[in-house]
């Protein structure tokens, strides 16, 4: 079963997507960096569902270290303000799938992810 890490200090966006993907998912949880990088080297996911605003490390610091460290991991990152054209571009530089806004249609962010792994 394809496995995915859902990171987000927010405990109730952990739960209502791990609740909303576990029957195809395998899902893994984080609430911050320090832990999403123990998760990953415990259960290296094919995805990571990763929130920019996160309290130990920057996400956009999270996501590099993902993306240098598992280039093979793909992250959808997820931001509960507006996307800045700086945030797209770090979206794009450090190769994250793509992105969602909070509060997001879950239809969407499934198909987000089945054409990632597609994608990939």
């Amino acid at each position: 079963m394809r496995s995915i890490l859902i990171v987000d200090d927010e405990i109730g966006v952990r739960q209502s997507l791990k609740m909303l993907l576990k029957n195809d998912y395998e899902v893994f949880l984080a609430e911050d960096a320090k832990e999403a990088f123990s998760q990953i080297k415990e259960h290296p996911p094919q995805i990571v569902l990763l929130d920019v605003t996160l309290p130990d490390l920057d996400g956009f610091k999270v996501l590099e270290r993902i993306k240098q460290d598992h280039p093979d991991i793909i992250v959808i990152v997820m931001t509960g303000s507006i996307m800045t054209e700086e945030m797209i571009l770090e979206v794009e530089r450090f190769r994250a799938y793509g992105y969602v806004s909070k509060p997001f249609d879950i239809n969407e962010l499934r198909l987000m992810i089945a054409q990632s792994l597609t994608a990939k």
